[in-house]
């Protein structure tokens, strides 16, 4: 009996079922990022819901093709660590605890019933409630517990799985509708959830996934070769078929061996390793802990890289592929090509004099030259380069932790989409680690300038929170579409002036703008105003906006510096 007929009758999903589902609804997600993202009820370019959840879904696809048996138990292990590390954004973990839960439910099976994932999917409810300080209704932890609410009553009238799933989506779709009624900025702004829409979206490409015959999907296996497009069996039903590739960057024949390993030594001392083995390829990741350091590069010549790292220690865990096994290359006459999503990456700038001072290190999540040098010269050890658009992932952060000597780590994610990442980090980490909620670059510096290298983690956890409460933030940027916000009408195009999420005010003209909202933010209290100009913006530009503030604020300092960030023409800082 074919595993496709098994589950259609009811009685067992296998682990190439659930590869098959993972691998189907990442692509078919991929269609829908568009939608997703434009649900963003605050109308600014940001991390949006889609591309976090995309991304995320893509690392658990990563997972499915480092697994090559028949226990679904182990296959969603394999996932739901992958989508765990690879999480970004809010929904992004979010979406990870789901994988999660379902992971525990699953667990030692080898294969399950349509009740033993029923089960598995209340487990993953339960993981991602725990993941949030703080449950809303209202969001994708609704539509969550609905859809598994969905599956079990199925079961419990001895549906098979394919109508249970079915079940699940019907019940998805319901509480999706009733989150525009339970938000009150869902409401003003007249959408639903956008991570509730990303689930039920999820889900529906696992439904669709199940209908295609499971041949489709052997050529995905790293053991098997590619399909021809002459090979595949045509689906079953109308439904639109999914093409399934990897989304996931062109390869590059340059380099086309992924290798791995873990250098032992007795010295501690990696020094040079990264500028010797840079030049060998690319994608070089090296995170180094105590007296061990993990490699992962793609080269064309793994014997010289190994020589290298022979230089330092004994090697461990060696593991190198020919990714040229692992994918499948488009045809230059493919009319459906997989759309690809460019996120800039973020990466770890390790801050090389400081990576040893103290007892207690400080990794700010930063982006912009300009900030990077400032948070450089305050005194971070390292800086995950990351921010809007490009909320790092759980393992950027886990690399920074790693790299760094002290087992006492301060993390500071300034940006509310990261805080959630940051607490994942600290949990999955060995050392000690704490988490100043940051929301904003100034949030992040004014703690930082409060940090003490020689003092322990719990009085710097005092006095930075203390110093990160004492500023107030101001941004400018452009608003994305046409909206409403809490009675603030604006207009795709228009400068927004922003404090946390409330616009105080919009405007056609970038000055009068950031006059605009200076105005609405100082106060008696304020004794210093930072001025941070974008990238985009010349120094003679933004100086004429810092001398109209001395002008018109003459008992105020007023301060003016490069912060070279995207998106945000001005970043105030107010102490």
């Amino acid at each position: 009996m074919s595993s496709i007929t098994g589950y259609r009758q009811g009685y067992f999903l296998q682990a190439n079922d659930f590869k098959k589902m993972i691998l189907g609804a990442s692509k078919f997600f991929d269609r829908e990022i568009e939608k997703i993202n434009a649900l963003n009820v605050f109308p600014v370019p940001d991390g949006d819901t889609g591309t976090n959840m995309s991304m995320t879904l893509n690392a658990a696809v990563e997972g499915t093709l480092t697994y090559d048996g028949n226990s679904i138990g182990e296959l969603s292990d394999a996932i739901a660590s992958h989508a765990l590390m690879g999480a970004r954004g809010n929904s992004g973990v979010i979406l990870s605890q789901i994988f999660r839960g379902i992971a525990r439910g699953l667990q030692k099976k080898e294969h399950i019933t349509p009740a033993e994932l029923s089960k598995a999917f209340q487990y993953g409810v339960v993981y991602a409630y725990k993941a949030v300080s703080k449950p809303v209704e209202g969001t994708i932890l609704t539509v969550a517990r609905e859809m598994a609410r969905g599956i079990r009553r199925s079961v419990n009238q001895g549906e098979n799985l394919y109508d249970s799933l079915e079940e699940a989506i019907k019940s998805g779709k319901v509480a999706l509708d009733k989150t525009t009624d339970m938000l009150p900025s869902l409401k003003e702004a007249g959408v639903v959830d956008a991570g509730g829409l990303g689930l039920l979206v999820f889900l529906e490409g696992c439904l669709i996934s199940m209908k295609q015959s499971f041949d489709d999907m052997l050529h995905l296996k790293i053991t098997k070769p590619a399909v021809s497009p002459e090979e595949k069996v045509k689906p079953f039903t109308a439904e639109p078929e999914i093409t399934y590739s990897l989304p996931t960057e062109p390869l590059n024949l340059d380099y086309p061996y992924c290798t791995e390993f873990i250098i032992k030594n007795n010295g501690e001392d990696f020094s040079g390793l990264k500028s010797k083995l840079s030049p060998r390829g690319d994608s070089l990741i090296l995170a180094i802990h105590r007296q061990s350091a993990k490699v992962h590069i793609h080269t064309d010549s793994p014997d010289q890289v190994l020589g290298i790292a022979l230089g330092y220690g004994s090697l461990h865990n060696i593991k190198i592929d020919n990714m040229s096994d692992q994918h499948r290359l488009a045809d230059k006459h493919e009319e459906n090509k997989t759309s690809i999503i460019t996120v800039e990456e973020p990466t770890v700038l390790k801050n090389e004099p400081r990576a040893r001072e103290g007892i207690t290190a400080v990794i700010p999540v930063s982006f912009g030259e300009g900030f990077r040098e400032i948070f450089t010269s305050l005194g971070a050890h390292e800086i995950v380069f990351g921010g809007q658009t490009m909320n790092p992932k759980v393992e950027d952060l886990i690399t920074a932790i790693n790299n760094l000597p002290q087992d006492a780590i301060i993390l500071l994610p300034n940006n509310k989409n990261i805080i959630m990442v940051a607490e994942q980090a600290k949990k999955l980490s060995g050392k000690h680690v704490e988490v100043i909620e940051t929301r904003t670059i100034p949030e992040g510096l004014a703690a930082l300038l409060a940090f003490n290298h020689k003092q322990n983690i719990e009085k710097n956890l005092e006095t930075m929170r203390e110093g990160a409460g004492l500023v107030k933030t101001g941004l400018i940027t452009n608003a994305t579409r046409d909206t409403l916000v809490e009675g603030v009408e604006v207009k795709g195009g228009q400068y927004l002036g922003l404090a946390g999420d409330k616009i105080l005010t919009a405007g056609s003209e970038l000055y009068q703008t950031a006059i605009n909202l200076v105005d609405k933010i100082v106060s008696e209290d304020s004794d210093l105003i930072t001025v941070f100009y974008g990238q985009d913006l010349a120094r003679e530009k933004a100086a004429l906006l810092s001398a109209a503030l001395e002008e018109k604020y003459p008992g105020l300092e007023i301060e003016l510096q490069y912060g070279g960030q995207p998106i945000y023409q001005y970043i105030f800082s107010f102490e």
